[in-house]
């Protein structure tokens, strides 16, 4: 004899219904990634990479003289157009290279904050800091590695329910 008659889960024995197998569990199980838990850790991850990268792309840009020039954010410091022309050489110009990481390093926490379009975002981390780690700055490894590991969380589990992401699948029924 066994305690489950099949994979539904539905408990089996003498005084078991017949049609226990076959009728839906009751309650309802709760979807994955749908508890508090999941909205704490997913916000939390997300934080926590957003005030990285932001930090990061504020130092190695150049301060911002006119708020309402949206080009005067994204302008690199002449240190990372120095540095990118190494990083990326015959690549690309070392000063749009330079351009592209201070913009995506400001718009990336902004993405991520809003939890819209994240599981992209989170693979885009993760090759970054491979990237990094490989190319860049094989000693910064540890800083690298915490950043994988983020954005590969990121990548697969999603941004949590509190997130654009989340309400969107929710509202075409994809999730």
């Amino acid at each position: 004899m066994s305690l489950y008659a099949d994979a539904a889960g539905e408990a089996a024995g003498p005084g078991a219904h017949p049609m226990d197998s076959w009728c839906p569990p009751c309650p309802p199980p709760r979807r994955h990634g749908s508890t508090p838990i999941d909205a704490i850790v997913g916000l939390a991850v997300r934080l926590g990479l957003a005030a990285a990268l932001w930090s990061w792309a504020r130092a190695n840009a150049l301060p911002v003289r006119d708020w309402g020039e949206w080009q005067g954010w994204f302008q690199p410091d002449p240190g990372l157009v120095a540095a990118a022309s190494v990083w990326f050489t015959g690549l690309a110009d070392a000063q749009a290279m330079a351009f592209q990481l201070v913009l995506w390093g400001t718009l990336l926490p902004v993405i991520l904050l809003a939890g819209f379009l994240t599981r992209f975002a989170g693979l885009g981390i993760l090759l970054c800091a491979v990237f990094f780690t490989i190319a860049i700055e094989p000693q910064g490894w540890s800083f690298a590695l915490i950043a994988g590991a983020l954005g590969l969380y990121l990548a697969l589990r999603g941004a949590g329910p509190l997130s654009i992401d989340w309400g969107a699948a929710r509202l075409t029924r994809m999730g």
